[in-house]
């Protein structure tokens, strides 16, 4: 017999596209998210399950924070090199031909403000995360190790999320796992990152005062492996593979972008937008650029362009109450420590 033809190549475990039945979920929630950064506050409240009168998020402050039992990640366990945009992110380069800063604010003149926070405490008189408790109103919930970590950077209107495991996750390797009816309420990386956006729109963090000054989303060293499928669905759609920055741009009326914006890594910004449009009015997610990061691992990275619609300006309020004042200490706690 003829000699076998050689055995085709196939993607290592973890990138081969999208099955159709992730694809047509990811766009319809693509489809709906981007109506939803559209609409009225009343109208994209249909949005949730069950429907509400408003999209509005019930968590506003540093306050709620602490009451849902998140710490910051402590300073002096955070290793330097987690600063470092470069060799660790990857994202370097493509956030200097960006045209913003390429340093955290370790750096001399860098802007970017690290976050680090957790759904733990960590003093050293209190039990392991698996046997921590605390309660709300009454109510008692167990801590599930959740963490988030990303920078904000007010100055230059960008939030870039590093790296992010939610409650619903992170319950799981507890022991035992954190049941459904004791994770926090306040569970969502957009809430976090409101909370931490509107509370750094002020020195010593920035000058800026514009809660709608956003002009990028940036999720980067992605290992979701749903997104990563998604990711290279899309591209193949195009002929393309992903590629070192500035990589490839889709744009908002394709159907590959519904997908991706409907993705993992990408939907939290979308609600980021959709649940605060009293202070940013009815930005939207305009199109979205994909890159390869410049790490061994080259990891796929997602920017996402934000825009506020055509002739809609927006009358961004101080948002420090006097309930924000009165616990000022919470906030000092908080931010000053993980910064």
């Amino acid at each position: 017999p003829p000699p076998a033809p050689q055995q085709p190549q196939r993607p290592p475990p973890g990138i081969q596209p999208a099955s159709d039945d992730l694809w047509d979920k990811a766009g319809a929630k693509g489809c709906t998210l981007g109506w939803g950064m559209h609409a009225s506050d009343l109208d994209a409240g249909a949005l949730f399950v069950p429907i509400r009168v408003s999209a509005k998020s019930d968590y506003e402050t540093t306050k709620d924070l602490g009451l849902w039992f998140w710490y910051p990640f402590p300073q002096d366990r955070l290793a330097e090199s987690f600063f470092d945009l470069y060799e660790t992110w990857g994202i370097g380069w493509a956030l200097k031909e960006l045209g913003v800063s390429d340093y955290t604010s370790e750096y001399e003149g860098g802007k970017h403000q690290l976050v680090s926070i957790a759904h733990q405490n960590y003093e050293s008189s209190v039990d392991i995360v698996d046997r921590q408790w605390y309660d709300v109103e009454d109510d008692w919930y167990r801590a599930t190790g959740a963490s988030y970590s990303f920078l904000c950077n007010p100055d230059e209107g960008m939030i870039v999320a590093l790296s992010r495991e939610s409650p619903k996750w992170a319950a799981k390797e507890r022991s035992p796992p954190v049941p459904d009816n004791l994770l926090p309420k306040l569970s969502s990386f957009s809430d976090v990152a409101w909370i931490t956006w509107k509370a750094m729109h002020k020195p010593p963090w920035s000058s800026e005062t514009r809660l709608n000054h956003l002009k990028y989303f940036l999720s980067v060293s992605i290992v979701n492996k749903e997104t990563q499928q998604i990711l290279t669905r899309a591209h193949e759609a195009n002929h393309w593979d992903l590629e070192d920055w500035p990589g490839h741009i889709f744009e908002r009326i394709w159907p590959e972008t519904k997908a991706i914006l409907g993705s993992p890594n990408v939907q939290g910004f979308a609600y980021f937008l959709i649940q605060h449009k009293a202070e940013l009015g009815s930005m939207f997610i305009d199109k979205i650029q994909v890159f390869r990061g410049e790490t061994k691992a080259e990891l796929p990275c997602i920017l996402m362009h934000v825009r506020q619609p055509l002739g809609q300006s927006v009358a961004v309020k101080r948002e420090i109450t006097q309930e924000d004042k009165e616990n000022g200490t919470v906030r000092t706690h908080i931010f000053r420590a993980i910064l």
